[in-house]
């Protein structure tokens, strides 16, 4: 009997050596021998892969440095609509008590993200905080919720410029006064600054089809900016003071909702809840920011151990492909996703790394010329895990991007032959090398 170590060592020198893609061993050819052993390699593509949409009841979005502000329509998931919430702070009180107010107005930095059309005009409202941003588990959630003035202190109307620097909103000059006046004749801390000023919130109006945008929270980015002088007898020079945002976690948070999704998904009522593609048109769901995700399973896997004769699985690579009408240059496709295991309740439990770092499901061409996507994604440390896995557990894979909590990127999976000429595959090389016989 051939040493098995030697072996399975011999197969992965062989494989290597001939891949340049050294992420994961490639498929191989079935049926291939190698010379002067009696190891078989046989490549297999039938498993059953279950597709399952699900929602998270809520995902935490105060720990980003992104403002996510908009609303459109969108024909799968509903009114996307984004808002942000944030408490202001200043590095310096030092204002002469002479200082008069000249005017004030709102910077915004963007961050070049954006979804959706922005050739539409959208519609920014700035409304007063009447609460202060506070939270028993130290965090906010896309989900959450701080009270505010239902008047807006200021509207106003812009054709967003992701590729801009920054945007400018100009702010009453009674609302900045009385803000300033107080800082001038009271406040000396921040502490102090919340009590007479809570913060803000940036709403986009209810009426708005347009777009979602991404505003950067740092400090030189986005800021309320008063702009002063100091009378004197040789005339004034215009100085400056600015309020920024919190740099606090828990001081900013984006509020990201869907409501009136399309029927397919109206029956997840709860994280726990899980629509079978089948049961939804051959399509499974995912959205980031709002927490729709795709469960993903082989339910089959463990027919490897019908094979006659021992062996073991030297690479798995899984083929999903994303409904071709449901990507374009205003929602685009997201070219780079990792992988995470859930649990039986869809509780985040793992993520799936290799030897060298995570592991990520990317986008790879069927057909280049006719823009045929799918996802390449690397499986064979999880397969190995449900092979060998006792007792079995009901977990599943999913995949999401670096800022699912501060985006709302879509990607709709398609699960059939007939309606897109390509279905999902789970592809596995297996090594068989000792018989029965042996």
């Amino acid at each position: 009997m051939i040493n098995k170590c030697i072996i399975i060592s011999l197969f992965l020198t062989l494989i290597t050596s001939c891949s340049s893609d050294t992420q994961e061993i490639p498929t191989l050819v079935v049926g291939q021998e190698f010379t002067n052993s009696e190891v078989r390699v046989i490549s297999i593509d039938t498993f059953d892969v279950e597709l399952t949409t699900f929602k998270f009841d809520s995902i935490i979005t105060s720990n980003t440095n992104r403002i996510l502000l908009g609303q459109y329509e969108d024909a799968y998931f509903g009114r996307i609509r984004s808002s942000s919430f944030f408490e202001l702070n200043s590095s310096n009180f030092n204002i002469d008590d002479d200082a008069v107010i000249d005017s004030v107005g709102l910077v915004l930095g963007y961050d070049k993200y954006f979804y959706n059309d922005t050739t539409k005009l959208s519609t920014i409202e700035i409304h007063v905080l009447t609460d202060f941003l506070k939270s028993d588990d130290d965090a906010f959630y896309n989900t959450s919720n701080v009270p505010y003035s239902p008047t807006p202190t200021a509207t106003f109307q812009y054709y967003p410029e992701p590729n801009a620097d920054s945007l400018y909103v100009s702010l009453p000059l009674n609302f900045g006064n009385n803000i300033f006046q107080t800082i001038v004749d009271e406040i000396d801390n921040n502490e102090d600054l919340v009590q007479i000023f809570k913060g803000i919130t940036l709403q986009p109006n209810e009426q708005d089809d347009t777009s979602v945008i991404g505003f950067s929270k740092l400090k030189e980015k986005t800021y309320i900016r008063f702009y002063y002088t100091i009378p004197s007898e040789n005339g004034s020079d215009v100085h400056t003071f600015d309020l920024y945002i919190n740099p606090n976690p828990i001081s900013c948070f984006n509020k990201i909702q869907n409501t009136e999704p399309n029927s397919n998904l109206i029956a997840l009522s709860n994280q726990e809840v899980n629509l079978i593609s089948t049961s939804t048109n051959n399509i499974s769901y995912f959205q980031s920011g709002t927490g729709y995700a795709t469960r993903i399973r082989f339910p089959t896997i463990r027919d490897l151990f019908n094979i006659t004769g021992k062996g073991t699985v030297l690479s798995a690579k899984l083929q999903l492909k994303p409904k071709k009408s449901s990507y374009t240059d205003i929602l685009p496709i997201i070219d780079s996703l990792s992988i995470f295991v859930v649990d039986q309740n869809n509780i985040v439990s793992d993520q799936i790394l290799h030897s060298y770092g995570q592991a990520y499901a990317k986008i790879s061409y069927n057909n280049e010329e006719f823009d045929e996507i799918y996802y390449n994604i690397p499986v064979l440390r999880y397969i190995d895990r449900k092979l060998y896995q006792s007792p079995i557990v009901d977990d599943a894979l999913i995949l999401l991007p670096k800022n699912n909590n501060a985006s709302v990127d879509r990607i709709l999976f398609a699960n059939t032959l007939l309606t897109e000429g390509f279905t999902t595959k789970l592809i596995t090389a297996y090594a068989i090398y000792e018989n029965e016989e042996d």
